[in-house]
């Protein structure tokens, strides 16, 4: 009897684990990084931005983002459009940019180039309770390593401290 007790709690053990990592969010427990949103553009488009070669906040010091101009697409995942719709955001709502570069071709036409980086904000509100709520991060061209670190998750956070009553969050949402 003793042995089916241990087997079975082995067994519902195991299962557990398996269960919260299925159910885990996109950050390593260990350091609280943020992982590349895998698949991201398949989440719901929000926008597209065209930043020009003389946009002003290229003059900051520091330019935290590439300063160069690019397209920005936004994507959010099914939990950030409960937020951008409701202005609430709960843990595991993911929203992703993206920096294409902005290539002028042969015909005189603008068009996407290559990704030039990545970027995501995860919320986690125990987990990031440092930074409102968010996790960052950044990824750059082709790469699916965080580049950053807890100092400039706090850059990013900074930032964002400006959105306060939108919960942090820079974008919005227009049904269409």
């Amino acid at each position: 009897m003793k042995t089916r007790t241990i087997v079975l709690a082995g067994f519902v053990t195991g299962a557990a684990a398996a269960l919260a990592l299925f159910l885990a969010p996109l950050v390593r427990a260990d350091d609280g990084t943020v992982a590349f949103p895998d698949g991201y553009r398949n989440w719901t488009f929000l926008h597209s931005t065209l930043v020009p070669a003389a946009f002003g906040a290229f003059s900051k010091t520091p330019c935290v983002k590439p300063c160069t101009n690019g397209i920005f697409h936004f994507y959010a995942n099914e939990r950030a459009m409960k937020g951008l719709r409701s202005g609430v955001y709960e843990d595991g709502a993911i929203i992703a940019e993206e920096m294409l570069e902005f290539k002028i071709g042969e015909n005189g036409a603008g068009g996407e180039g290559r990704r030039v980086l990545a970027a995501v904000m995860v919320r986690d509100a125990r987990r990031y309770a440092s930074t409102g709520g968010w996790g960052f991060g950044n990824f750059d061209e082709g790469s699916k390593v965080n580049t950053l670190d807890a100092k400039a998750q706090q850059t990013c956070s900074q930032c964002h401290i400006a959105r306060k009553d939108s919960g942090y969050v820079f974008t919005r949402y227009a049904e269409r």
